[in-house]
């Protein structure tokens, strides 16, 4: 009996125990940006997948970070390595644009940003599909 009053006592507990959660900025694990901004009104719109598979969507000009959803630990890896396939840790390209569309990878200590939207230059081969295939998914 004891036994049973014990497991319910500590049944509830258990499950209001929340798993930490992270925002972009207090995050210290990989990270990938995906996002674009400019134009006349200066807006931006930015994707932030974290390591742990969480996504934020940051709108406007302010930045205010939403979650969108969590990614499967599958997907969230396929992702990451498709992006240190395509070199994006140590990438050079800085063409920004009227609209620019940028890509992030954050891999703590460093990072690395490629910028694309200047008119006539068109960003390093593999870039634009990976961009479109993350908003995609995203």
């Amino acid at each position: 009996m004891k036994l049973i009053l014990t497991v319910l006592f500590f049944l509830p507990l258990l499950f209001s125990c929340k798993q930490a959660q992270f925002t972009p900025k207090n995050y210290k694990g990989y990270q990938l940006v995906a996002g674009t901004s400019g134009g006349v009104t200066g807006m931006m719109k930015e994707y932030v997948l974290l390591g742990n598979g969480q996504l934020f969507l940051s709108k406007g000009l302010k930045g205010e970070w939403k979650e969108v959803r969590k990614l499967k630990k599958s997907k969230t890896k396929d992702i990451f390595n498709k992006a240190e396939e395509l070199g994006l840790g140590t990438l050079k390209f800085n063409h920004p644009g009227n609209m620019t569309s940028y890509l992030i990878l954050k891999l703590p200590p460093r990072s690395n940003e490629i910028k694309w939207g200047e008119p006539g230059i068109s960003p390093p081969d593999g870039v634009s599909a990976f961009y479109n295939y993350l908003l995609s998914v995203f």
